[in-house]
């Protein structure tokens, strides 16, 4: 009698115990769920590679004489490291010039007489259009020299370009250590001033005023000209 009494009792509490594990399930089923947000960084709208090339003349202004305007070609390539805004650029410059009163022509190399090679990295500052650069660069001769240098001029730079949204307009102000201004090859502490302004603009294409300008204690060298571009 106890035996089938304990049995009916266990009979009538399956029910409820079940009951209670469903119940149990969904509540741990709820706390478990979560919600995951992205959070989108800011697309940058300047292109991913921005190229220019221009031909045109320079004329140079030494600290002790001045001379003739030399043909000279540029190109410069600026390349976004990813597709969001304030991500480093990559920042190549290439010069390449002739003697004055020498006649320069892009398919023949041999009537250039001097390189110019710059790279570096542009960090942009939010708010502004201002960046933050730093590079290395070669000079193989420079305006006055009766032939190119054994080793090529080498120099350190960094500083600030302050810089339109596509790059058609630019000014860098910086500095560092730099070897062209000495012909022994010694690093002396120069400024360094660059910029290209556009002047008028028809289709792709355009005129701008282009200049340099190394700047030492006893000596200096200034380069500006008009080119004409894409």
């Amino acid at each position: 009698m106890l035996n089938l009494t304990l049995f009916l009792l266990l009979q009538s509490s399956l029910p409820m115990i079940e009951e209670n594990s469903v119940v149990h399930d969904e509540i741990v089923t709820t706390e478990i769920t979560t919600t995951t947000t992205t959070i989108a960084q800011p697309v940058s709208e300047h292109k991913a590679l921005d190229i220019a090339i221009a031909i045109g003349a320079l004329n140079s202004l030494g600290s002790q004489d001045s001379y003739s305007l030399f043909p000279t070609a540029l190109i410069e390539v600026y390349a976004q490291t990813a597709e969001y805004k304030y991500t480093p650029d990559l920042v190549v410059k290439v010069n390449l010039s002739s003697l004055p009163e020498e006649e320069i022509s892009l398919n023949d190399s041999s009537s250039f007489k001097s390189l110019k090679f710059e790279a570096g990295i542009r960090q942009g500052i939010p708010g502004v259009y201002a960046k933050v650069y730093g590079g290395f660069g070669i000079e193989t001769r420079l305006p006055g020299e009766t032939g190119p240098r054994v080793n090529a001029a080498k120099y350190f730079t960094a500083g600030i370009y302050f810089t339109t949204e596509n790059n058609s307009s630019y000014i860098y102000v910086g500095g560092g250590p730099d070897q062209r201004l000495d012909l022994e090859g010694r690093y002396l502490a120069t400024a360094h001033i660059e910029g290209m302004v556009k002047l008028y603009n028809y289709k792709d294409a355009k005129l701008s005023l282009k200049g340099d300008a190394i700047l030492g204690g006893q000596s200096s060298l200034v380069r500006v000209g008009i080119v004409v571009g894409i």
